[in-house]
């Protein structure tokens, strides 16, 4: 696990060093360049596909059915396993492990309150979430699943193209994470399916499918349009324990502890 931690650095290192000489990986938010047209062409990578670097304005999502937000899913199809992890879910009580500071997987990243930076070479497209100060690196090289891998909070994920269309594809992920703040359950069964498709500068469309064959009884999918932030922003640190750790520690925050069947 260390060896493996120490890689997904060294990845990340070795991106960032490699940004600037390329035009469609300097592209983000606060470069000091003018502002482009961001109705104008999206930045292709030296491969010739559509670079998605950038700091986006990712859709703030607390409750993926919540019908004021556009692309919302109307009714989650639960199985019975699923509809009872979803009656008993109470973060109060039982803690919630995003409170406890631990990962928030990446549905809850994605669509939390802050941005996402992305950026990205032929072979890798990395994820910087300013929530919790996390990254995610999804492999685009071609590549299959790790064989043997453990799970974890935002599984593993790879990508693949389909014209202009990036599809990253996440599975192994722990079964712990909750789909959205008010707590929609997923399990370690699932399979995350997402689209990326940079229609011009400043515009992303997202999907996001989940197929849970334990929580719900078919997949079902949100669907985004993401801007980028204001041009100039960064992103900022995000130390979790520096809120939580007081009401941890004398108990005002339930601490939270995986469950004993998932």
């Amino acid at each position: 696990m260390v060896r493996t931690y120490l890689s997904s650095i060294a990845i990340v290192l070795a991106i960032l060093i490699l940004w600037d000489p390329l035009p469609a990986l300097a592209q983000a938010s606060g470069s000091g360049k003018p502002e482009p047209d961001m109705k104008g062409p999206a930045p292709r990578l030296p491969n010739g596909k559509p670079g998605m670097a950038g700091i986006w304005s990712t859709t703030r999502r607390a409750d993926v059915t919540n019908k004021s937000i556009p692309g919302y899913i109307a009714e989650l199809p639960y199985t019975e396993w699923g509809k009872k992890e979803w009656d008993n879910y109470d973060p109060v009580r039982n803690g919630d492990y995003a409170g406890t500071c631990l990962p928030f997987g990446f549905s809850r990243s994605l669509y939390g309150p802050h941005p996402t930076q992305i950026i990205q070479d032929n072979d890798y497209i990395i994820f910087l979430f300013e929530q919790n100060t996390m990254f995610h690196i999804v492999a685009t090289d071609g590549r299959g699943f790790t064989p043997g891998l453990p799970s974890s909070w935002f599984g593993e994920s790879i990508g693949r193209w389909d014209g202009d269309t990036l599809i990253i594809e996440t599975r192994n992920t722990n079964g712990y994470t909750r789909i959205d703040t008010i707590g929609h359950p997923i399990s370690n069964q699932a399979k995350i399916t997402q689209t990326y498709k940079r229609v011009n500068f400043g515009t992303i469309e997202h999907t996001f499918t989940v197929d849970d064959p334990k929580t719900y009884t078919k997949p079902w999918t949100i669907h985004d349009t993401w801007p980028t932030e204001k041009w100039g922003t960064t992103l900022m640190e995000y130390a979790c324990m520096e809120g939580n750790i007081e009401g941890l520690l004398s108990g005002a925050i339930k601490p939270w502890s995986p469950p004993k069947e998932h």
